[in-house]
């Protein structure tokens, strides 16, 4: 899934619960369910991890969603009155954070985040390998109107 798309389901959770421990378990936790949704990406990480091509496509695009990420949290703090913001703070941190420590054990290979990395596409691979992935374009389309239909509800 994009950043977006788990920064709305971290604003879902954070907009539901009262607690930001709580809310950053269940964003966390959020991640690698949701992960498990065919979306689209993996023929991108192949070119990236494997045939080494198109590295500066994928890199825009991962730049372009952690910028539209970033422009939906900064929204949603300005339109949005949350009566705990650290909540929904925590929340969004948490449904993002799989992201990011798999980005850093890519660029480190660090032993440390093995076991992360290896954790993380167990999920995002498991109906990939027993199905297919879909069209990256079709899954873009089906998380815009998600994030779009998320941020018009709360």
């Amino acid at each position: 899934m994009t950043l977006s798309t788990h920064t709305a389901i971290g604003a879902i959770i954070g907009f539901s619960f009262g607690n930001p421990i709580v809310g950053f378990i269940l964003g966390f936790i959020s991640h690698f369910l949701v992960d498990m949704i065919p979306h689209g990406d993996s023929e991108i990480a192949d070119q990236y991890k494997v045939q080494k091509v198109n590295v500066k496509k994928i890199l825009a695009y991962m730049m372009i969603d952690a910028v539209t990420a970033i422009i939906l949290i900064v929204t949603l703090f300005e339109t949005r009155s949350a009566d705990n913001t650290a909540v929904l703070g925590a929340s969004i941190a948490g449904s993002v954070l799989p992201d990011l420590l798999v980005g850093i054990y890519e660029v480190t290979k660090s032993k440390y985040l093995l076991w992360f990395n290896r954790l993380h596409f167990f999920f995002h691979d498991y109906f990939i390998i027993k199905y297919h992935d879909i069209k990256l374009p079709y899954s873009l389309l089906g998380q815009f109107i998600f994030i779009f239909l998320v941020f018009k509800t709360i």
